[in-house]
């Protein structure tokens, strides 16, 4: 017995049988063309002419009606039972014969596009099958989706998707505008906010995002590439390029004051609160004045922070 596809796992009556191969879309899609009238203006989504990815609908929000952009797709497996009969759902497979079935379930995956004053996707990165289904919520400002290469995190891929921008000021829609779009590859797949100096900021999304190619390592390489802010005490790459110098010598002078505080600053361990969540710590403490950079040495626009760790004798099992 042998399987030939992943998502074999997914149908346990086919335990017996002899193949099973996944059958999904690989052609170009120009159905979102047609029938859209000015619906399609409305809602300006982009899919595009990736095979990747499929837009399934797109809501703006607001209890408005949604519209359908393409037809989700079934994913099917292509099963050949073994050397005695199979029994695939309610019906029996002769032996040596090939049949095709639908496949597991697909799950739904919700992220949150930006939210409150933060530049993020919530979560920043998701693992996907073929088949899942991919809804964006946007949350306050006005932001996108928009597919890219790992290469390049902030230019728009050629053919790739685009949600358009979905617009909620304040978060005065409510439901959000949302999006729905299909995983039809296992492939990884890259995504930025292309509102003005968003994606320069960190703001990006991956799907499927590889160990040799992390999320952590596609969104350092978008601030990298696209970032415009000036380096400072709180990023580590401090730097004078763009600044006055007036405004260097005040940046300069609450440095020093900050320095000089955390000198004499007499450090202790205040008590906090925590929890453990799926075997991580998630917990809040007291710093004492001076082990943070000050506010006005931080630059405006400013990103980063530092990572922290608990001693093993502060460690409550």
């Amino acid at each position: 017995m042998k399987y030939a596809a992943a998502l074999s796992v997914a149908i346990a009556p086919l335990a017996i049988a002899k193949a099973v191969n996944n059958v999904y879309p690989q052609h170009k899609r120009s159905s979102h063309l047609q029938g859209l009238s000015g619906s399609s203006e409305a809602i300006n989504v982009v899919q595009g002419s990736s095979t990747e990815i499929i837009i399934i609908w797109a809501n703006p929000g607001n209890n408005a009606a949604t519209t359908t952009i393409n037809k989700q797709v079934t994913v099917t497996q292509t099963v050949t039972a073994g050397g005695q009969a199979t029994t695939v759902g309610s019906a029996t497979l002769a032996a040596g014969a090939t049949t095709t079935v639908a496949g597991g379930a697909a799950a739904t995956h919700t992220v949150v596009v930006g939210g409150g004053t933060n530049l993020v996707y919530t979560p920043d990165s998701i693992q996907a099958n073929i088949g899942d289904m991919v809804i964006f919520q946007f949350q306050n400002k006005n932001h996108t989706a928009t597919q890219s290469t790992f290469a390049k995190p902030c230019v728009a891929m050629p053919g790739g998707m685009d949600t358009g921008f979905q617009a909620n000021p304040n978060d005065s829609l409510n439901p959000p505008p949302m999006v729905a779009m299909q995983v039809v590859t296992t492939d990884p797949l890259w995504f930025y906010c292309r509102q003005a100096g968003h994606c320069g900021k960190g703001m990006t999304f991956s799907i499927n995002p590889s160990a040799a190619k992390t999320q952590a390592m596609f969104q350092q390489m978008a601030i990298a590439q696209n970032g415009t802010g000036t380096g400072s005490a709180i990023t580590g790459n401090a730097t004078e390029s763009g600044a006055s110098s007036a405004g260097t010598a005040a940046a300069t002078s609450v440095a020093t004051s900050a320095a000089t505080a955390a000198a004499t600053a007499t450090g202790a361990v205040s008590m906090g609160t925590g929890l453990v969540e799926g075997g991580a710590c998630v917990c809040a403490v007291t710093c004492s004045s001076g082990s943070f950079p000050a506010v006005a040495a931080q630059g405006i626009g400013s990103f980063g922070g530092f990572a922290g760790s608990l001693p093993a004798n502060m460690m409550e099992i």
